[in-house]
């Protein structure tokens, strides 16, 4: 059906029409006459042009909406118009809202009263928040990210209370410090992302009194400590994201009791002292991210036997210590972030028990899955419209630093991203062999450390490794020529050891540069100027033959 055929239908109930809609101008027409169009969506489709919403004015039993279309451009304020209907969700996400008319937020809204889920994410609207919209509305779900919304938060003067349930202001100019009593005005909030703005002083009190499950307040300028009462007894809190703040302290309440809690993130303020032990009490932890901060201590061991983290993301802090056999007792752990602390002493054998890293473990989209669906099970109300989803990171972003240059990775979710990082320690002994049995393991930082040995043969068996960084260590030997058989490489470094011998260059090998093997004095072939020569080669080749045989009698 194309759009002039639309028109033709003067009793046609819309639903869904995106999937027969073709490529096009909407025309003015389309609403002249019906009345009776109760949905009307055109999300995902290819319309462009400009839409006035004066051609939705006698569509008196419209109210279901969704405009969300990167190509169209909405108008709401010109021509003039009344508004006959009363809508309930509206969605108007990515559409140039009001480009004409300096980006404000439209007015009509005001007057529906029966609305409750607004989103009008992503168009760059200026001005401050409206208090109409908390206090004299029904929204329960509230969606304004990636704008350009400016000002205090909720700065207006009311004795009232809003019914807000979810509200998404991530990713705009919003300022300040937040009301003293913001708990008491959003009683009945359950999850809130005020993230990637501007807000100033301390989390207030009240803020714990909401039966919040989820908190994302990361990328502002807030001090203080957390909040008491928001990690105490009877919490909901299922995530807590406070990275990227200026908060201090020690890094949990003493008292902290979060049994439901699943994703804690904390990374980059100042919090110091240890781990808090009260982390024990969160037995359904599946990432805790606490990097760059002050923290110091020992890793502590009751951290390794915690039965469902996935990510521990330590890196950045003052960690000290040993690495200990306790660590194959993370069942599930399929990230292990320890990078630039002050760890001593070997790599511990037998990773391969860390059931996730091998290939005897389960699926990891179905764990995901899994989850997410007992979730929607025990709490179904939080998936209403995609309610939570929104606040559970289903992307995630790892850094790793080779040769002064940030390499960029993302995964999908984030326990995908197999991950082990020890780099800028003070490990010493050599790489185990049974790091070559982590057969979906991605991720592998061992950079800036003191190991010693040979690069291990068994890490041809890596076949899913993308990015590999043994540089700036004391390895000795040649690259094994088998290495070149990892297909899925794109990042890799050896430089600054002491290894010999001919440079592998086939395959993704082909691809490096010879910064990734300078420091190397003894390395010869492309992509490096030295040729091998035979003699060295030979002698090489004949202490390769004994580590080989070394290696199996140690093995029988």
């Amino acid at each position: 059906m194309t759009i002039n055929h639309l028109s033709k239908f003067s009793n046609l109930i819309f639903k869904n029409i995106h999937a027969h809609v073709e490529k096009g101008n909407l025309p003015s027409t389309i609403f002249s006459n019906q009345s009776k169009i109760t949905k009307f969506k055109i999300s995902g489709n290819r319309l462009e042009g400009v839409l006035s919403f004066s051609i939705f004015a006698n569509a008196s039993s419209l109210h279901h909406l969704d405009l969300s279309n990167k190509k169209l451009e909405v108008e709401t304020e010109s021509p003039s118009w009344v508004p006959t209907f009363q809508l309930e969700p509206l969605n108007l996400t990515s559409c140039s809202l009001n480009k004409k008319n300096g980006h404000v937020v439209p007015t009509f809204i005001f007057t529906q009263y029966l609305l409750y889920w607004l989103d009008l994410s992503d168009n760059s609207l200026d001005g401050s928040i409206p208090c109409k919209l908390f206090f004299n509305m029904n929204i329960t779900g509230f969606h304004l990210s990636g704008n350009k919304i400016d000002g205090s938060f909720l700065d207006c003067s009311t004795n009232g209370t809003a019914p807000l349930e979810s509200l998404d202001i991530f990713d705009n100019h919003v300022k300040g410090s937040l009301p003293e009593n913001i708990g008491y005005l959003l009683p009945s909030l359950i999850c809130i992302d005020m993230s990637l703005n501007a807000l100033e002083g301390n989390i207030p009190w009240s803020f714990g009194c909401p039966p919040l499950h989820g908190v994302d307040f990361s990328h502002n300028m807030l001090l203080g400590t957390i909040l008491q009462n928001l990690t105490s007894t009877g919490t909901w809190l299922m995530l807590l994201d406070s990275s990227n703040n200026k908060l201090q302290g020690q890094m949990l309440p003493k008292d902290t009791n979060m049994t439901m809690l699943r994703i804690l993130c904390l990374s980059s303020n100042h919090f110091e002292g240890v781990i808090s032990p009260t982390i024990l009490k969160s037995q359904y932890l599946l990432i805790l991210d606490v990097r760059d901060n002050d923290l110091s201590g020992n890793i502590l061991e009751w951290l390794y036997d915690h039965s469902r983290l996935v990510a521990l993301i330590l890196s950045g802090n003052r960690f000290e210590g040993h690495l200990t056999q306790r660590l194959y007792r993370m069942k599930t752990s399929q990230a292990f972030v320890i990078s630039h602390n002050r760890l001593s002493g070997g790599i511990p054998s037998y990773l391969d028990n860390i059931t996730f890293w091998n290939k005897s473990s389960p699926s990891l989209i179905t764990h995901w899955n899994y989850y997410i669906n007992k979730l929607e099970l025990q709490y179904p109300y939080l998936f209403r419209d995609d309610f939570i989803r929104s606040f559970i990171p289903l992307e995630t972003q790892m850094s790793l630093f080779i040769k002064n240059r940030l390499y960029n990775f993302k995964g999908f979710p984030p326990w995908m991203m197999i991950a082990i990082d020890l780099s800028s320690n003070q490990l010493t002994g050599s790489i185990p062999s049974e790091m070559g049995e982590l057969s979906q393991l991605r991720f592998l930082n061992l950079l800036n450390n003191s190991l010693i040995g040979f690069i291990p043969i068994s890490f041809q068996n890596l076949r899913s490794m993308e990015c590999l960084d043994l540089s700036h260590n004391h390895l000795r030997g040649r690259i094994p020529s088998k290495l070149v058989g990892l297909t899925s490489i794109s990042v890799f470094s050896a430089a600054y050891n002491n290894l010999s011998g001919r440079i592998p260059f086939e395959r993704q090998f082909s691809t490096f540069t010879s910064q990734c093997y300078e420091g190397n004095t003894e390395l010869c072939e492309e992509p490096l100027p030295r040729k091998c020569s035979t003699t060295n080669q030979s002698k090489l080749e004949e202490k390769q033959g004994i580590r080989t045989i070394d290696h199996l009698n140690f093995l029988f």
